[in-house]
């Protein structure tokens, strides 16, 4: 195995991480929003805006990580949205 076919393997295993970190987050706030009745202006004590906030930021690093990492090892173009990719759009190497 290629060296760029590993580092795609490394990339996407990362990828596959950020992802579900991410779905994890939102699935415990929707969990935190469900269980608190009436209109929120809080969840556990901290105010609805520092949430939001955070949330925002959340989704900002994870964008960035992504558009940083999800990239060919070989030629460094960026790839698609899909998980597979067996060559790379831009240049053709071989990713698997």
């Amino acid at each position: 195995m290629r060296a760029f076919q590993r580092e795609f393997a490394a990339r996407r295993r990362r990828q596959i991480l950020i992802t579900a970190l991410f779905m994890v987050l939102v699935v415990v706030l929707a969990i935190l929003r469900r269980n608190q009745p009436g209109p929120v202006t809080s969840l556990m004590g901290v105010p609805i805006k520092w949430w939001l906030i955070g949330f925002f930021a959340v989704i900002l690093v994870a964008v960035v990580v992504s558009q940083r990492n999800w990239r060919c090892p070989a030629c460094g173009g960026p790839l698609s949205r899909r998980l597979n990719h067996e060559f790379c759009p831009k240049c053709g190497a071989s990713l698997q």
